[in-house]
């Protein structure tokens, strides 16, 4: 609509919360722009003709297209899923291109003298690499679930299947009915859950994975206390970073959302709120600093079950 194409130098402004939203393009005097951007009808990389799904165009040769299996061993491996160091975006395209991986499960099989023959790599990190591999064979159930690149499954949507179901073999067998029983998950997640669950190809390759000697591991159930199943947003910039946060709220029983609505129980801003803030202020969502936010966190613990683990929140001197 913009009429932007690439090279092009355009004006950017924060949108929202941190969304960088593109404004305008800033005409350049004297220099040839490259033609239009037309999306192509087969994929760049496989050539398979691709199809439209609302605003995606998507190639859905999922098992053949060697740039998404790129991507799967990318975000397998991710801070968020599995966690392997050393396997980075650059790493996983070596991996595909020598054709030492044709699937996630090969990644299980790959040796330090394999990777010495790739560029880059020496025998310190040949080693570090394949024992960090190993070394998440046993890995918690909503990285494994999230590692998986399921639809519609962010690390929230895992950890909260992971505490409801408390094991992979439950969540493959649970019926779109008793997906949309956790809460979050609405009809539109549960079929695109089951869509991926489902289909052949995808639990086979599951299947080669779990073979390998993979066993997620289940979750420990969160101390109970006063912010148990409590929703609580962040937003803005705090002292601590986000993530951190994040965890002492899960670690107290409570679910971190990403969308300020009357269910909201708590939103915790820091600097630079945005809409967020706005919004909770429009439908009366209780507000708290950072402080408070931990405050309310040393309230949970004190009123938690007897005998549940403490919390070991940082003092305000730390």
């Amino acid at each position: 609509r913009k009429d932007i194409r690439e090279g092009d130098l355009v004006r950017v402004q924060r949108a929202g919360d941190v969304i960088p939203q593109v404004v305008e393009r800033i005409p350049e005097e004297g220099r040839e722009r490259r033609p239009p951007f037309v999306m192509p009808t087969e994929c760049p990389v496989c050539g398979t003709p691709v199809y439209e799904e609302g605003p995606r165009t998507i190639c859905p040769n999922r098992f053949g297209c060697r740039a998404q299996l790129v991507a799967q061993i990318y975000h397998f491996g991710s801070r968020g899923a599995l966690d392997i160091e050393g396997l980075g975006d650059e790493t996983a395209k070596l991996l595909v291109d020598r054709e030492l991986v044709r699937e996630l499960a090969d990644l299980f099989d790959i040796t330090a003298e394999q990777l010495l023959e790739l560029p880059g790599f020496a025998e310190k990190s040949a080693a570090s690499l394949v024992d960090g591999i190993h070394a998440r064979k046993r890995v918690e159930l909503s990285r494994f679930l999230y590692g998986l690149g399921i639809p519609e499954v962010g690390t929230t949507v895992a950890r909260d299947l992971a505490l409801h179901f408390r094991s992979f073999a439950a969540v493959r067998a649970a019926s779109r009915e008793e997906l949309e029983a956790v809460d979050g998950i609405g009809p539109r997640m549960s079929e695109a859950i089951r869509g991926f669950l489902d289909h052949d190809e995808i639990a086979r390759a599951i299947d080669r994975i779990l073979a390998k000697g993979v066993a997620p591991i289940p979750p420990e159930a969160p101390a109970a206390t006063g912010l148990t199943g409590k929703k609580v947003l962040f937003t803005g910039t705090s002292s601590r970073p986000r993530a951190e946060l994040k965890k002492l709220a899960e670690g107290a029983g409570a679910r971190v959302v990403s969308s300020v609505s009357k269910e909201t129980d708590y939103v915790v801003v820091g600097e630079d709120p945005g809409s967020k803030y706005d919004k909770a202020v429009e439908l009366g969502v209780p507000i708290l600093d950072e402080e408070g936010f931990l405050g309310v966190l040393r309230d949970a613990e004190t009123e938690g079950a007897e005998g549940t683990l403490p919390l070991h929140l940082p003092s305000s001197g730390d």
